[in-house]
């Protein structure tokens, strides 16, 4: 694979991906752990795909960026992983349970993140870095001269995910930054294209 077709799935294919597992997030399911494993994977390629536009944007070594994707990074997968990797393995656990037990369990544990002092800072840290990451990087198209639908996306897909992660939120948030990185790739590619040449007799 080229480095040109890496460079493009890296930054199209992860907020594509997790919009649409964003919709798949499951009530109580045997897969609610394994979900949160994949989702946790997709964090990682997700702050690839910011730091790639970031960096042909021009906002790769701002503060904002640098520490805004760093703290999602580090805050929003810790959280991620005792939220939803614990909670699915606790519904796992209560498998065996009758039907009403697991409801029980479920009922217990699907709220406890929000509860608890820990992991609820962890959601919010996460998010505020995802926020000012993604608006630091749409001013910067904004100042580059970027297509305003291009920066107004990106700026939305950092916005949008104040409202949490799962759909209709978090598909929102990351179908805003995949349609500005298609637009971006759009735009890119016909600066590219080089202007066809004026032959000598031509009028």
């Amino acid at each position: 694979m080229s480095n040109a077709i890496a460079r493009r799935v890296l930054l199209l294919v992860p907020p594509l991906a997790f919009a649409g597992l964003a919709v798949l997030h499951p009530a109580p399911a045997t897969w609610f752990a394994a979900f949160h494993i994949i989702q946790l994977v997709l964090t990682g390629l997700v702050v690839i795909s910011v730091l790639l536009l970031a960096d042909e944007l021009g906002a790769l070594h701002a503060w904002s960026t640098r520490l805004g994707i760093g703290a999602f990074l580090i805050f929003f997968s810790a959280y991620d992983a005792v939220a939803g990797i614990a909670t699915g393995l606790a519904l796992r656990r209560a498998r065996d349970l009758p039907a009403v037990q697991q409801e029980a369990v479920w009922q217990t544990v699907k709220d406890w993140p929000g509860f608890d002092a820990t992991v609820f800072t962890l959601g919010v840290v996460g998010t505020l870095g995802w926020v000012v990451a993604l608006v630091g990087v749409a001013l910067a198209a904004r100042r580059l001269g970027a297509p305003r639908t291009e920066w107004i996306l990106i700026a939305l897909a950092g916005v949008f995910l104040l409202g949490s992660h799962p759909f209709p939120f978090g598909t929102i948030a990351f179908g805003c930054l995949f349609v500005a990185a298609v637009v971006h790739e759009w735009t890119r590619g016909r600066a590219q294209v080089p202007e066809p040449a004026v032959g000598v007799g031509s009028t």
